[in-house]
Formats: structure tokens, sequence, C-alpha cells
């Protein structure tokens, strides 16, 4: 059976949690290891060579650009390290190269020459699925790629753009994973798991080494001046990663950050043993990050190199995509906005810092994008609706929409209600959508139409 011993512990604890555990994964679970697990310099040396042999001779490394925005706001030195201009919109990518080169190398060294029939599969909600896709492609293999079916739709075009066969299976990355281990063992395929396999940490570990490299050549610094690298969690490669090359070459440290019902990592960290999230009912906007229970192999170097794990509300992913969007001409999804939701929601953690932020992931759905953007204008005070009460007489309207000119709202929506009101006959219900500056401007409109007798009530 081709598939990578490591992969099955996450999916041996995660099928636990919903009932499913067959004897094979059990065995498979007792005997995974990690020989170079605390040897920080053989791990780096394989970062290292990794970089310069595989990535660089399949991609062009991202962007990292200084952000005013989040210095300003944070007192600190901000950079933004721009993964989401990866060709498949995502670090994952990296991984993914390292992964299948190391299996098409295998075959190499076995003498087989026939690259075209190496098969790989993998189970995804979208960016690892590109990643492999993308991998496969530029290696000659073929790519067999399982995906929920509730997916973005963004994300499946542009894996079955890349050759890919897909599968559309079960509601949920469990079932896709289920599916693709099927697979795996009936094709003879190699299963390349997102995150909870060591080429892959390998290989995302090198988006946090071109970015020393790359603050070094801008700073004119030395190499490893840095005192934080943020960066999404979701099943832990990329934070494992980040926490090999910051205590292997500099005096700084990696902040991990979840969405605040995919806390596996926090909670794990926390408990000292590998722990499922809180509140598995839940969904989230960053469905990147959405990963019930962390890789046992991702748990160990994280409780060995990562020190700060935080979390944070869809709420502060929006605003995050929203000022991305705004402030730095950047386009996001909601998993790769959220290191950045972080530093809004406590920019006094990285007051005086030279920090390196990851912007992971650029995969939104373009019908979410509108959503995101009016969601984000409400909570940052630039949406306002209320609901007024209004004489049903001539003037009636004019009255209120003159009070609301005189204090500069902007009326985007306005809708009458005669039918389903409480209000008096005489009176009718009208609910009025406004644009405004912020909070504070919000407050003073409100006072004026209560001072006005309209007696306003706020909608969400």
């Amino acid at each position: 059976m081709a598939i990578s011993i490591t992969y099955f512990t996450t999916f041996c604890f995660s099928m636990e949690r919903y009932g499913v555990m067959t004897p094979e994964l059990l065995k498979l679970l007792k005997s995974c290891e990690n020989k170079n697990l605390d040897n920080l310099k053989v791990n780096f040396e394989e970062i290292q060579k990794v970089y310069s042999s595989v990535i660089l001779k399949y991609m062009q490394p991202s962007p990292l650009r200084h952000s005013p925005w989040l210095s300003n706001l944070t007192g600190g030195n901000i950079w933004l390290k721009l993964e989401s201009l990866n060709p498949n919109g995502s670090f994952k990518v990296r991984g993914a190269l390292n992964a299948i080169n190391n299996v098409v190398q295998s075959y190499f060294a076995d003498g087989i020459k026939k690259v075209k029939e190496i098969k790989v599969c993998a189970a995804s909600a979208g960016n690892h699925a590109q990643g492999v896709a993308f991998a496969a492609k530029n290696l000659n293999c073929q790519a067999h790629i399982f995906l929920p079916k509730t997916a973005p739709l963004v994300k499946r075009d542009a894996t079955e753009k890349l050759g890919a066969k897909l599968y559309l299976v079960g509601d949920n990355l469990e079932e896709a994973s289920e599916a693709a281990i099927t697979f795996a063992n009936k094709e003879k395929a190699h299963f390349i798991h997102a995150y909870n396999n060591h080429d892959v940490i390998i290989g995302q570990a090198t988006c946090v080494y071109e970015s020393l490299l790359q603050l070094s050549e801008i700073t004119r610094k030395d190499f490893g001046n840095v005192d934080c690298f943020v960066c999404s969690v979701g099943g832990g490669g990329l934070v494992a990663g980040a926490g090999l090359v910051l205590k292997a070459k500099t005096n700084g440290s990696v902040v991990g950050v979840e969405q605040e019902f995919f806390d596996s990592a926090l909670k794990s960290i926390k408990n000292k043993e590998q722990t499922a999230i809180s509140k598995p009912s839940h969904g989230t906007i960053a469905d990147g990050i959405a990963v019930s229970l962390i890789g046992n192999l991702n748990y160990n170097y994280m409780t060995r190199y990562v020190e700060n794990l935080s979390l944070v509300s869809d709420d502060s992913i929006v605003k995050a995509i929203l000022g991305l969007c705004e402030q730095e001409r950047i386009v996001v999804e909601g998993a790769g906005a959220a290191p950045v939701a972080d530093i809004l929601k406590r920019p006094e953690y990285y007051a005086g810092k030279t920090v390196i932020v990851c912007v992971s992931g650029g995969n939104i759905d373009p019908q979410l994008i509108s959503r995101v953007i009016a969601r984000g204008l409400n909570i940052t005070g630039r949406m306002l609706r209320v609901t007024v009460c209004v004489s049903d007489r001539p003037g009636g309207l004019q009255k209120l929409l003159e009070c609301v000119a005189a204090l500069e709202g902007n009326v985007l929506d306005l809708v009458h209600d005669r039918t389903y009101s409480e209000v008096s006959v005489g009176d009718v219900d009208v609910e009025i959508s406004l644009e405004t500056r912020n909070s504070e401007h919000q407050y003073s409109l409100f006072a004026k139409l209560e001072e006005a007798g309209f007696r306003p009530r706020m909608r969400h």
C-alpha cells in the first residue's frame, strides 16, 4: 500500500471522533514515528536543499511586501508574505511539490522510468488539492483529487484545469479522505496528506526560509533578523515548518492563528495531547483551516518549536479581508486573512516588533466577496440599517430624508412596510440602509433620528 504512514494518525483520531476506526488504521497509528524530530540542524539543511533544488525549479518566490497600514496600526515593522500570489494561490503548493518530487525520485532509484504511470491522490477542502494537481502536472504524474461536495466552486474548477481527475465525495473532509484512502489501496496510488507528512512540512517551511532570505536582502540586515512569523493554523503543516526555521536560525517566535471554533492546536498544546475541536457543529468563512484535529507529527513539532497560538472570530477575519482589499489592494480568502485578523485584534502585541505575516490563500469564491464586503462595512461602522416610524402622509418621507441628509448619511436602500408593521394606521415603518463614515457617525445619526421622533430601531 503506497501511502505515507504519517498520515494515519490524524485520520485515525478524526475518524474515532465520528465513531469509525478500522483495524488497519489502528495498526498504522501505533507504528508512526519521525527519527529527526529533535534534530534542528538536519531538518534545516533539508529545508535549504528542498528550496534550492525543488521549489525554485517550479515556481517563483512569492513577494514580501512592507505594510505601512499594519506598521502604523501596531507601531511595529510589519511585512506581508504574499503566498496568495503563488501559482495555486496558496503556500500548499510547496509541500505538494516536495512530497511528489520525493515519490518520483524513489521510482527513479528503483530503476522505474515511466513517471506518467505514477498515481498520486489527495483529499482536500481545496488549496491542497490545487497544490497536488500543480505538482503532479509539473512532475508528469497522474493526480486524483477527492473533495467534499461542499468545496467552493472556484477551487474545484482550478483543480480540474490543472489536469487532475476530480471526485466529489461526502459532506466533509473526513468522508473525502476515507474515499481517497480506499482509492489509494485499490489503485496503488500515493496518498499525499495535506499536513501530517514530513515531506509536506519541509516543503511548507520553505515559505518561511524564503521570507527570511528576502527580508535580509531588502533590509541589508543579517539573515534571521525577525521577531515574529505569523501564520494561520489548520492541520499544522505551515506552523510546524515555521517553528523549525525560526528555532534553527533566529531568536524569533511563531504565532499560529486558528479560527475560534477550530481550536485543535490550542487545545492540544494546553492538554499536552492531541485534542479535537471544541464545537464540531460550527461552520466558518475560513474553510481552508476548518480542521477537526491537527496531525500527530504537527503536534510534536508544535510542542517543541511553537510558543504562541491565538484564536480569531469570523467577524475579525471579515475585517481583515476588507482591510487587505482596501489598504493593500489584495484579495484573499478567510484562511489567508486569519493572521492579519490577529494583528487587528491585538495590535499592542506586535508593537515594536519586526513581523512577517503569511497571507496564505487567495482562492475566495467570487460570489462570497460581495457578502464579505457588505458584512465588513457593517462591522466597521460604515453601513447602518434602521427601522423608523414615519407619518404616512405627504411630506413624511421627505422629513426623514432631510434629517438623514443634514448629518451626511447616504441612503443605499429604503423599504416601506404598511402591511406587517406594528405602528398605528396613520404611520408606516420604513427600513432604511445608510452609508456612514464610522461608528461615531452612526451614533450621531441614530440620536438625531430619535430626537426628531422617528423612533429608530437598530437592525442587524
